[in-house]
């Protein structure tokens, strides 16, 4: 297979306004119709890596996803955040794509994988997450920081945030961010489903809402398997 064919079954697209600041959450079902075959590719053909051998605080591995794919979900998002994000049409700056498995267990985590993290300071950098594992139901969890009130992070924010975050890490327990206690409130939580793709605002604080790690974590068969887009966007000229 030299490549992913994209959309057999019509999605189903709804969005959901999350926390005091009602950033928009899009909720996209029936995203491909090609989970199976990403499934297949991801087993088969991705050469998984741990993600801190890149630079990357995702706790586990990360792999290669087809080009055809990673441009498909950037046909599928654009006028998506067109309609919901920016109010205007937008052009594709830069996109990168991945499949992801959680595998660390909580004990191994770093201070900075132990809370909620953003993928970028930057409003016109969206992330998307699709869910692709038939068994694993641990979706994406969206939080507020206490103590500044933020629930998304940008340029201006970035400094206060980092200042009250760095003076709260070292208290935090070794766990997967849950926002029961301690500097975050969960405000959100979208569960996995297979095919499922939900399109935020890479600003917006967020976790994996990792409840237990499957005894085969690194098995793209059987563990939290994702497909993963960051896409830096501009207005047109």
């Amino acid at each position: 297979m030299s490549s992913v064919p994209i959309a057999i079954a019509p999605p189903v697209v709804t969005v959901r306004h999350v926390g005091r600041e009602r950033e928009p959450v899009v909720v996209i079902d029936r995203a491909t119709g090609q989970r199976d075959a990403l499934v297949d590719f991801a087993a088969t053909r991705s050469t998984f890596a741990p993600a801190d051998s890149v630079g990357s605080f995702y706790p586990g591995l990360l792999g290669p996803a087809p080009t055809a794919y990673v441009d498909a979900m950037v046909r599928m998002v654009l006028p998506l955040i067109a309609a919901h994000f920016t109010g205007t049409p937008v052009q594709p700056a830069r996109a990168r794509g991945n499949f992801s498995l959680v595998t660390l267990p909580p004990e191994a985590l770093v201070p900075d994988q132990r809370v909620p993290h953003v993928d970028s300071a930057d409003r016109l950098q969206f992330a998307t997450v699709h869910f692709l594992s038939a068994t694993n139901g641990d979706g994406t969890r969206f939080f507020r920081h206490r103590a500044t009130g933020f629930e998304t992070i940008d340029a201006d924010r970035l400094p206060a945030y980092r200042a009250a975050l760095d003076a709260e890490l070292a208290a935090m327990p070794a766990i997967y961010p849950a926002g029961e206690d301690g500097p975050f409130e969960a405000i959100d939580s979208i569960d996995a489903a297979p095919d499922r793709l939900i399109l935020y605002r890479a600003a917006l604080l967020h976790s994996g809402a990792i409840t237990t790690l499957p005894a085969d974590a690194a098995d793209p068969r059987r563990g939290r398997l994702t497909g993963n887009l960051f896409l830096q966007c501009r207005t047109p000229a």
